[in-house]
């Protein structure tokens, strides 16, 4: 299994142990406070080192500033500001870090897309693989195999059949291996899992903690225990991205937009959950996501600040 490039928790894990350090750093913090974070500690075994990770992040960026949104209604005042602010300082941060590993998975590609970049490339067999957004492989073809590891991001393969060589991809821990086919595997990022998708043939998938034999509209995601959740959904409207589109129906738009953050730098942030479970649906071009925040601000109950380059906040009206 190829080991990970940062000791930073997942985004979920994150954002709690900022909003932890930005209340546990605050000079009113109360006894209750003490308390509930004592408990949170407590809950789960990967909590403390969470915290210690994000409480190292505020203190290389103690003296960093950020201009407050224009309207502060949505975020309160006083305390609850400055606490809000440490959050979005601590994941910008955290966004600037995880960009910086991707530089070395670049390094170590034989392939490799930027943030907001799709591409095609054509490997010596013919088989043809559409690069996602910050996406990088090696090829690692042989007499016996054709195995292509996935570094990072989400790629789309166009299988060319060859009984006597097997078509696998390998991503840290998951090998997903072809029965000539279309498919597309995508890498664990820290916001969105590892998955497999197939939109033609069969794809035998395998981990340590079982197989999965894949058909047609089949999707499978590694959850955090490892095992293969599977399901049913439309694969050519998942992989739009190849025609340059992102195609959302009825999705909540805390999904949305972590997909959307994939294909711009910096982090984007919903402030609560009333927001978070809007229901998105709509078809938007992955090359200007601007745009589709312009849109998403126009269509549904929210307001959307761009605190800096880095960093754009989603909150309910």
């Amino acid at each position: 299994m190829r080991k990970k490039q940062s000791d930073l928790p997942d985004d979920g894990l994150a954002d709690e142990a900022a909003l932890w350090v930005a209340r546990m750093q605050s000079s009113d913090a109360t006894e209750a406070d003490h308390s509930a974070f004592q408990q949170w500690l407590a809950s789960h075994p990967s909590h403390a080192s969470a915290y210690d990770e994000m409480k190292s992040l505020w203190g290389d960026m103690r003296d960093v500033r950020i201009p407050l949104p224009v309207d502060r209604k949505g975020l309160g005042s006083g305390r609850a500001v400055a606490i809000t602010l440490g959050v979005i300082c601590l994941l910008g941060l955290a966004a600037l870090l995880f960009q910086q590993i991707g530089v070395v998975d670049r390094l170590q590609a034989d392939y490799y897309t930027a943030v907001g970049e799709t591409r095609v490339v054509t490997l010596e067999d013919g088989t043809q693989v559409a690069l996602n957004t910050d996406a990088a492989i090696q090829i690692r073809y042989t007499a016996r195999e054709r195995r292509i590891v996935l570094l990072r991001g989400e790629a789309f393969f166009d299988v060319t059949k060859n009984p006597q060589r097997p078509f696998i991809v390998d991503s840290d821990g998951l090998t997903a291996k072809a029965l000539g086919t279309h498919y597309s595997v995508r890498a664990e990022n820290g916001s969105l899992p590892q998955e497999v998708q197939v939109e033609e043939g069969q794809v035998e998938v395998a981990t340590q903690a079982g197989a999965a034999l894949l058909g047609a509209g089949d999707v499978v995601t590694r959850d955090i225990d490892g095992k293969l959740l599977r399901s049913k959904q439309d694969v050519a409207n998942n992989t739009a991205w190849r025609e340059g589109k992102l195609v959302f129906s009825g999705q909540p738009l805390r999904e949305v937009l972590k997909v959307l953050e994939q294909y711009r730098h910096g982090r984007i942030v919903v402030l609560d959950e009333r927001a978070a479970r809007l229901n998105v649906s709509g078809i938007f071009d992955l090359k200007d996501t601007d745009q589709a925040l312009r849109i998403l601000e126009a269509d549904l109950p929210v307001a959307v600040t761009r605190l800096s380059g880095m960093m754009v906040v989603v909150r309910s009206q």
